[in-house]
């Protein structure tokens, strides 16, 4: 019986791991980790998968994973070395395209404010010619007096530069709503990469203690 029930506890000991459902997990901040053909540090190293290199959890046993990697290749690997999320050099790269696509944004923004300016400065012009015709206009009616075509022009005169004034109004606002978006992106930019500044310089000093347990416990 002494027999049968030694039998029975290597043999349990020898099966794999519970089998997990295919869950998306990622390599921790470290360099490289070593994946190999079985769950412990005496199986040969199959190949070295850089950090924050995306895998699909297959199975655990023993404090082991079994991953597959985007090509299909299967091999264990250290399960406290897997994390849920990305890795923090990956989410600062992700952060950096994205501040790159807000600063292309701005400098957009800031051509059009360009443009709406010179826009603005042209309509000035041309108010200040209309109110020098107006002037002009305004004289001849009083000299006409009752001159009827020289008080139709003129009233066609103030129109136009109602509308003048309108439009430059309307531009002006404009400006400002541009010259404020300008702003809140830049402040955005700002923001992202001091936070994710601030982040990594609390990671990657943590990085190398871990870096240094791993290469303890690989060495045991």
């Amino acid at each position: 019986m002494v027999r049968v029930s030694v039998f029975l506890l290597v043999f349990a000991l020898l099966l794999p791991g519970p089998a997990l459902s295919q869950e998306t997990r990622f390599i921790t901040d470290e360099l490289s980790l070593d994946m190999r053909s079985g769950p412990g540090n005496q199986y040969r190293i199959q190949q070295m998968v850089p950090a924050g290199t995306q895998v699909a959890a297959l199975e655990e046993s023993q404090g082991w994973t079994r991953v597959r990697l985007a090509g299909g290749r299967e091999g264990w690997v250290l399960t406290r070395m897997l994390t849920d999320t990305p890795s923090a050099r990956a989410r600062l790269e992700e952060i950096q395209q994205n501040a790159g696509a807000l600063q292309n944004q701005n400098e957009e923004l800031t051509v059009n404010l360009e443009q709406a300016r010179q826009r603005v400065s042209m309509l000035e012009d041309a108010l200040t010619e209309v109110s020098d015709e107006r002037d002009v206009l305004s004289e001849q009616m009083e000299r006409a007096r009752q001159g009827l075509e020289l008080h139709d022009e003129n009233q066609e005169m103030r129109k136009q530069v109602i509308d003048l004034q309108r439009e430059i109004q309307d531009l002006s606002h404009e400006i400002e709503r541009l010259e404020e978006r300008n702003d809140q992106r830049w402040f955005l930019v700002g923001g992202f990469v001091l936070f994710f500044g601030l982040l990594l310089g609390l990671i990657l000093p943590r990085l190398g203690w871990r870096r240094r347990s791993s290469w303890g416990s690989g060495s045991l």
